[in-house]
């Protein structure tokens, strides 16, 4: 089953898998990285269970962000990872310089419980979840 909710998708398997996708464009300022996070974790609040859900983020469009957006993204991690994010895999396409901009801010955020990789297409995304449970 998939709803969408604003620029969010969410789909839920018969099994309970939850997957939520969102996409980004341009430049993103630090008050609509806050609102990204809050909006997750406001979605994601009745799925405070063991099998947690994944959060694929589409960012082939997006442009390095400025030092506040980057601490924006650090509580992005740390907001995902206490609401149950397991997983969170990056559509990148071939942007390699906002790839090396959020693996800095997984690291900054230092959240063990949720893993992030990289991918150049949502096919790749995908199969690696289902490797992991979703």
């Amino acid at each position: 089953m998939e709803k969408e909710v604003g620029c969010f998708k969410v789909w839920t398997g018969d099994d309970g898998r939850r997957i939520v996708y969102s996409r980004g464009k341009g430049i993103a300022h630090a008050h609509e990285i806050t609102w990204l996070y809050e909006t997750i974790v406001e979605m994601s609040k009745e799925w405070h269970d063991d099998k947690g859900f994944v959060y694929m983020a589409f960012i082939e469009e997006l442009e390095q962000v400025s030092p506040k957006g980057s601490i924006q993204y650090v509580e992005l991690h740390r907001n995902l990872e206490a609401c149950g994010c397991r997983f969170i895999a990056y559509i990148e396409g071939n942007s390699y310089e906002v790839s090396v901009q959020s693996y800095k801010h997984k690291q900054m955020s230092n959240t063990p419980r949720t893993e992030n990789r990289y991918f150049p297409t949502q096919y790749e995304g995908l199969k690696w979840f289902e490797e992991n449970g979703f």
